[in-house]
Parts: structure tokens; sequence; C-alpha cells
């Protein structure tokens, strides 16, 4: 595990204060936030955030205002340089990564996106 601040990922104040929210509503300050980039969707790539206690070895610690955000390294080649933030919309509220410096192009509903492999820092 490696703990860090900068050049990885930015995290806005909405983000951070609904984490802190989810931090109080279940008592445990210990709740973290992964995002993880999978396959899938319909033009390739996708993130997948959840909930999580558990810090792996090959993970990234991003840490501002006492919330921490984890990605893992292979992940984090993807979306170095982006923004979490908190979205509410009238079909519902969820964390999203916006602002991706490495997507090519993204679907209608911007959940799915191409990478640009040209900008991937290995």
């Amino acid at each position: 595990m490696k703990a860090s601040t900068e050049n990885g990922l930015g995290i806005t104040d909405k983000a951070i204060k609904q984490l802190q929210q989810i931090q109080e509503r279940e008592q445990d300050s210990e709740q973290m936030l992964r995002i993880l980039v999978d396959s899938g969707g319909c033009h390739g790539f996708q993130n997948k955030l959840e909930l999580t206690q558990e810090i792996e070895e090959d993970d990234v610690v991003f840490e501002k205002e006492g919330v921490k955000v984890i990605i893992d390294n292979i992940s984090l080649q993807y979306l170095r340089g982006s923004t979490l933030d908190y979205v509410q919309e009238l079909i519902g509220s969820t964390f999203q990564v916006i602002e991706n410096p490495n997507a090519k192009h993204s679907c209608g509903c911007n959940i799915s996106y191409d990478i640009d492999l040209d900008k991937i820092q290995q």
C-alpha cells in the first residue's frame, strides 16, 4: 500500500462531504471508497466503485480531510489525473470519476469509455 495525495486523483468537496456522511451514518471512520477500472460497457472500460475497509498491497490510497479513496496500481494508470465527484441528478445520486484525461471517447450515458493508450504512464 502506498499513500498519496498528489499527481493521481482529485477529490471534490462534494465527494468528501458524502464520504464523511457515510462514515458518520455507518459509525465507521474506516469506510473507504475503492475505484476499480474494469472491462465492459459499450466503449470497453467502466469504473466500479464500492465501499470497503480492506487495503490491498498494490493499492494507492488518496486521503483528504479524513476520507480515503483507494485505487489499485493497474486502475490508476487509466485514472491518473481524474477527479472523483459526487453527482446528484433526478435519476439518483452517485460517485463519478470525471475529467479523465486518459479517456478518448465515452458513451452517451458517461458510464463506459475508451482509453487513449498513448497517454498511459507505466
